[in-house]
């Protein structure tokens, strides 16, 4: 205990100034030994270097290593109980999935995802109540997951969650089509479906099961569809993805936008976020044809993007500009749908 006292005083020293000193002998420098490389250990651990692609085809979840390179990242397949799966969250906290597994219609929980190799067939650790019908996107924020309804009237489902249970939190009806949705500290951002719209929603944690209205609503001019969106808050960067014509396999793009929180408040007013203020990413070299979920990492200087129509893992680096550039990396997943990172 008293070993557990020390490290616990050395560790919060920024923190803690009551922690008195004392003697300690081989078996407490043991443990204090002992529980520092746990500590580590655990450090490394969250530190991450995966990227997560679900499946909507195949039943497969696809895990890739970029910790050697982004360029050539290791790969394992995961074989899941269930064809169709959409939007995908990993739990650094307890090394769990989050997915949308629209097969069955319902949120489930996939376990001690670091352990397993490449081939392993994994079941469900928990499963959620069937509350949505037609599931797409996903978010994570403090041990609850938002899972999108993508149905006429625009429905939200709330979940809590960890790797063993999952129980039924809040339902919201927001009154428009939504393909994805990103929850960024006490808010959320959801993209309305077949249109270029982005829509606002301030306070969203403390928001009551029921109808849920938005805060702001603006068109990112240029845009024709988009479904996927990522945001990083410690860079301001928001980016989405434009799938344009769902039935073109080669239309589509991917629009960066930094300094995300002011542009966004000054196009309020006129309810349009203009070209001006956007770095593109399209053309034939790109692949992209129907990005339908997207991962930022300005840490890593990349894009991770799940490309629906090529069927792809695609990663762009970070662009300074717009325009035409081919990814850094490109393989194919099959029946792509969306994609999340934990680093």
């Amino acid at each position: 205990m008293r070993a557990i006292q020390l490290f616990a005083c050395g560790f919060m020293a920024l923190t803690l100034t009551n922690c008195q000193t004392e003697s300690v002998d081989g078996t407490s420098m043991d443990g204090y030994n002992s529980m520092a490389s746990k500590l580590a250990k655990m450090s490394e651990k969250m530190k991450g270097h995966s990227v997560y692609v679900s499946s909507n085809t195949s039943g497969i979840l696809s895990i890739f290593n970029i910790n050697e390179s982004l360029e050539m990242p290791s790969m394992k397949s995961l074989g899941l109980p269930y064809m169709d799966a959409d939007g995908v969250e990993y739990d650094a906290n307890r090394d769990a999935i989050y997915q949308v597994n629209r097969s069955d219609k319902a949120l489930v929980a996939l376990s001690n995802i670091a352990e397993t190799m490449d081939g392993d067939a994994i079941m469900p650790t928990a499963m959620g109540p069937s509350t949505f019908e037609n599931g797409r996107g996903s978010t994570l924020y403090n041990n609850k997951v938002v899972v999108v309804d993508d149905v006429t009237s625009g429905k939200l489902a709330s979940y809590h969650v960890n790797e063993d249970v999952i129980t039924d939190f809040r339902q919201y009806q927001v009154g428009f089509e939504v393909w994805d949705v990103h929850v960024n500290g006490k808010d959320l951002w959801a993209i309305e479906d077949v249109t270029s719209n982005l829509v606002y929603f301030e306070n969203f944690h403390n928001a009551k099961s029921g109808d849920l209205m938005y805060t702001a609503k603006v068109a990112i001019e240029g845009l024709v569809r988009t479904h996927g969106l990522d945001y990083d808050a410690m860079t301001d960067t928001m980016v989405l993805t434009d799938i344009g014509s769902a039935g073109v396999a080669d239309d589509g793009a991917l629009v960066i936008i930094h300094d995300f929180s002011s542009k966004f408040m000054a196009a309020m007013d006129s309810g349009m976020l203009m070209m001006d203020d956007q770095i593109r990413i399209e053309g034939d070299m790109t692949e992209l044809g129907n990005p339908v979920d997207v991962a930022v990492s300005p840490d890593k200087g990349a894009i991770f993007v799940a490309e629906r129509a090529q069927q792809k893992l695609l990663i762009f680096e970070m662009p300074m500009s717009g325009g035409n550039y081919a990814p850094m990396y490109s393989t194919a997943v099959l029946g792509a749908s969306s994609v999340t990172i934990d680093f």
